[in-house]
């Protein structure tokens, strides 16, 4: 399998895939919530599950940009922060919607770099940035931290995720 084949498994797998014998994938983690829970934030200091749902959106979509070679100026978007907020008041549909939309996002992540040849993962995506495979890893390991912090604020609203 080539290294970029490889890869786009693991942004799928362990963004989606329950059985990858790691831990549990974000779709896991936010199954289940309705969308006051979801925009409910535990404590001060603390984000809710839908800010973070927005916040993997809001990279996802920054790093495909970035590795499909354009330049982004995150000063000049919307929520330049990174930290995009949910709905307010919450509704069930804007909550599927944001749901939905990271699926879309990632999986659009996955076809991108399931695409590319071996050699271009050892480019930089631009000078002084890493190279591509590091920033795919990297994303991996960012969404997989998010997919705990998820699963933290589940447990700090006691919702904890029965018969997953």
């Amino acid at each position: 399998m080539s290294e970029a084949k490889h890869l786009a498994e693991a942004l799928d797998g362990f963004f989606t895939n329950d059985q990858n014998g790691w831990f549990m994938p974000i779709r896991s983690a936010i199954q289940g919530l309705t969308a006051e829970q979801a925009a409910n934030v535990p404590a001060e200091g603390f984000n809710s599950v839908w800010r973070v749902v927005n916040h993997l959106i809001y990279w996802t979509e920054i790093m495909t940009l970035r590795l499909a070679g354009q330049q982004v100026d995150r000063k000049n978007l919307p929520n330049s922060d990174g930290w995009p907020k949910p709905a307010f008041p919450p509704t069930e549909e804007a909550w599927k919607r944001d749901c939905e939309r990271l699926l879309g996002v990632n999986k659009n992540l996955v076809n991108f770099v399931s695409r590319q040849i071996d050699e271009t993962l050892s480019e930089r995506m631009s000078p002084g940035q890493p190279k591509r495979w590091q920033a795919i890893q990297g994303i991996i390991a960012h969404n997989s931290y998010h997919t705990c912090e998820i699963i933290s604020i589940r447990h700090m609203q006691g919702l904890w995720l029965e018969g997953v």
